[in-house]
């Protein structure tokens, strides 16, 4: 208890106001740099996105698999049971925080997205680009030797430990022994692992897609169940945003900071907009930097406004703090089986592309990359048989303070490359 009380501290230090401060500032100059809220460039934005879904890969990685990729990292843990964390530890109204950080997000992820592939490196194993690669070029090496360190640790506790967790106890769930479910998890993440980049980005294309509609579904099924809860629980959304108390109906400062705190760190644990480890994705796909970045304004659309709205609407009309429980109570017995079946698979989502983002940063760390490529795979998918047996709080902890720490040179190379970002037309 001790520890996770000076992890959850520690946090709040991070996470406090000049960090808050710092991610919306940029947040808001690249947003209205960019204009992408604009009509013109929404409509652009759709064009192109869209456009470019027939695109190939032509033996690199196709746009489509990229965000694939990209999204694979996000949907799921963060967007969906993170979404429960937010509601009990931040209330309701971290969830207006989340959108106000996720909007202004958008803006971040196009821009670091672009400056990602402004500039890409072109070796044996393919195209690199990103943050690494960027202040490597422009002689900031020791902040991208920085950067490189802290995302593969984020890759194996948010990236691996986090999300093989929630599989393990799916297995448990339905009577798997920790053994089993350890073996299990390894021999699945490891077939997907030394596929390679071409084999996460195939595998993600097709998962992220067509499990996230058969969540949506079920969130839509929820809602409609709680139809006459809908008006009520958004109205909580605004009223408990600014710090006011549900049962005095005062106003708190502290209640305020804690609520956009967790609002914030929701937004980034669940699109990771500004953390720099998405545009590593991006950079390998074989399109234009305009495009590309009009993807990641898709990312953050599609996980945060689509996924984790749904999911902390569903929440709040059930009354649950829950997504398991919520799933339980909604379809019964067989809830536990969808929910957990969902969630295990976008679990191996995540696991899959954070070992896409170790392996970009592998790649700038080391002038020939193969043998450490393969020795970090092999110590990747060892670390899958720690999952179930840390604790998910401590972990959740842990994660939102490596994840900040790794927004941290990501940002400052945003800001050093800001002139590179234009209008969209």
């Amino acid at each position: 208890m001790e520890a996770l009380k000076i992890l959850s501290q520690l946090k709040n230090i991070i996470w406090g106001t000049p960090t808050l401060g710092l991610l919306l500032s940029l947040g808001v100059y690249f947003t209205l740099k960019s204009g992408f809220y604009r009509k013109s460039a929404i409509k652009k934005t759709i064009t192109h996105t869209l456009g470019s879904l027939k695109q190939k890969g032509n033996g690199e990685i196709s746009p489509f698999a990229a965000v694939a990729t990209a999204l694979g990292g996000t949907v799921g843990i963060g967007s969906i049971v993170g979404m429960g964390y937010a509601v009990s530890s931040g209330g309701a109204g971290s969830i207006f925080w989340m959108w106000v950080c996720s909007f202004f997000g958008m803006g971040l992820k196009y821009a670091e997205v672009r400056i990602a592939l402004n500039r890409r490196t072109l070796t044996k194993q393919g195209r690199f680009g990103g943050a690494p690669f960027r202040l490597g070029e422009m002689g900031y090496k020791k902040t991208a030797l920085l950067f490189c360190l802290l995302c593969l640790a984020v890759s194996f506790f948010t990236g691996n430990l986090t999300q093989t967790g929630v599989m393990y106890d799916f297995f448990e769930s339905i009577g798997a022994s920790k053994l089993f479910s350890a073996l299990l998890c390894l021999i699945i993440i490891g077939i997907a692992l030394f596929g390679g980049r071409k084999r996460i980005a195939a595998i993600n294309s097709f998962i992220v897609p067509a499990f996230s509609a058969v969540y949506l579904l079920c969130a839509l099924c929820i809602i409609i169940l709680n139809f006459k809860n809908l008006g009520s629980a958004i109205s909580a959304v605004f009223s408990q945003a600014f710090g006011f108390r549900a049962i005095s109906g005062g106003f708190s400062g502290a209640v305020l900071a804690q609520v956009i705190r967790e609002g914030f760190a929701r937004s980034l644990f669940s699109n990771e907009a500004g953390m720099g480890s998405s545009p590593l994705a991006h950079a390998t796909g074989n399109t234009s930097p305009a495009v590309q970045g009009e993807w990641g304004i898709f990312e953050i659309f599609f996980d945060t406004f689509i996924i984790s709205t749904a999911t902390a609407l569903c929440l709040l009309s059930s009354n649950s703090n829950s997504v398991p429980a919520m799933f339980l109570s909604t379809f019964g017995n067989m809830g536990i089986y969808l929910f957990g079946t969902l969630i295990s698979v976008f679990a191996f989502a995540s696991v899959i592309s954070w070992c896409y983002y170790g392996e970009c940063c592998i790649a700038y760390m080391f002038k020939s990359p193969k043998i450490p490529s393969i020795a970090y795979r092999v110590i990747f998918a060892a670390v899958t048989l720690l999952g179930g047996f840390v604790s998910n709080t401590a972990l959740w902890e842990l994660a939102d303070i490596l994840n900040a720490l790794m927004m941290f040179p990501n940002l400052f190379l945003l800001f050093k490359c800001r002139n590179e970002i234009e209008r969209m037309v």
